[in-house]
């Protein structure tokens, strides 16, 4: 079966470093030994053709991969792997779809929460895309006198978290991690807490800290989107997780044996659990691995079965 997967992450670098959605498409693209194509200088010098099946990951309107890729190949089955419900299609998609070509889209989120115009879709099928970034790295570097006794959170500012933000960014036991753009969003709800540069993922990660921040957008309440990447990337790492309260359906869903212990509802019980932590668990760990192995499979039974 020839694959192609076309990534909608723009880069100038030969590979994109620590892309997450890239990393999810370089995945998938060796899961089936195809090729793999993203924004890059030259991407449409040569456009190929005589795929099965093209399989776009993520969304971009600035994506400068060419509709010829498309047109190249008139009998390819397309697909659309998605984790974020609150984007459309990438560009070209919808191009084809416009066009008469309908696709099928792979999804951790129901299609009920979805921006994707529902007309152009054949079939929707819900996977954990987020268990792909499960990568632990080796745990040992994570020296107690390196470690911060600090809650990171990191990640843009999201309005349908507004709530969460406000409840838990003026502690001082908070550091966040956000580009410097996003501050005065913060600011603006009346959120000031310890700011820090974007972690950076090439280097030290998550490693210097402890503990992590779990919380969702509030429509994620009602849409079931598995666990995020920030669950996995925690475990990556040898972080605690710590959950607001408001999570507890999805944790109920997950199937990972969460406690009360990992459960926090004010700044108080947040600096409680600093003070008491509970254990990081490496079941955890393995849960995940079997989850990623679980996803791939299941992709790869959809694009052949389709």
């Amino acid at each position: 079966m020839k694959v192609l997967v076309i990534d909608s992450h723009k880069s100038t670098k030969p590979i994109p470093a620590n892309n997450l959605h890239w990393i999810n498409a370089k995945i998938i693209a060796d899961r089936f030994g195809g090729d793999l194509i993203w924004s890059y200088v030259g991407v449409n010098d040569e456009i190929k053709s005589g795929y099965d099946a093209i399989i776009f990951v993520h969304a971009s309107h600035y994506s400068f991969v060419d509709y010829a890729w498309i047109e190249a190949s008139p009998d390819a089955k397309i697909f659309h792997v998605t984790n974020e419900y609150n984007l459309g299609e990438p560009r070209i998609l919808w191009m084809a779809a416009k066009a008469g070509r309908k696709y099928h889209a792979i999804a951790n989120h129901p299609e009920k929460a979805s921006k994707l115009v529902g007309k152009y879709i054949e079939s929707w099928n819900i996977v954990n895309l987020n268990a792909l970034c499960i990568s632990p790295t080796k745990l040992s570097v994570k020296f107690e006198d390196y470690i911060q006794d600090k809650v990171v959170y990191y990640g843009s500012f999201r309005k349908d978290r507004v709530d969460y933000f406000q409840k838990y960014f003026n502690s001082p036991d908070m550091i966040v991690s956000s580009h410097k753009k996003n501050h005065e969003k913060f600011h603006n709800i009346d959120a000031n807490p310890d700011f820090i540069t974007r972690i950076n993922w090439k280097k030290d990660g998550l490693l210097p800290y402890k503990f992590s921040l779990y919380v969702e957008d509030k429509k994620t309440h009602t849409h079931y989107n598995f666990l995020a990447n920030r669950f996995y990337e925690s475990l990556n790492y040898g972080v605690i997780p710590l959950f607001d309260k408001s999570c507890l359906g999805t944790l109920e869903k997950s199937g990972y044996d969460v406690g009360p212990e990992y459960i926090v509802d004010s700044v108080k019980e947040l600096s409680d659990k600093i003070k008491n932590p509970p254990k990081f668990k490496m079941e955890w760990i393995r849960q995940a691995m079997k989850e990623k192995e679980d996803v791939l499979l299941e992709i790869e039974r959809i694009i052949k079965e389709k």
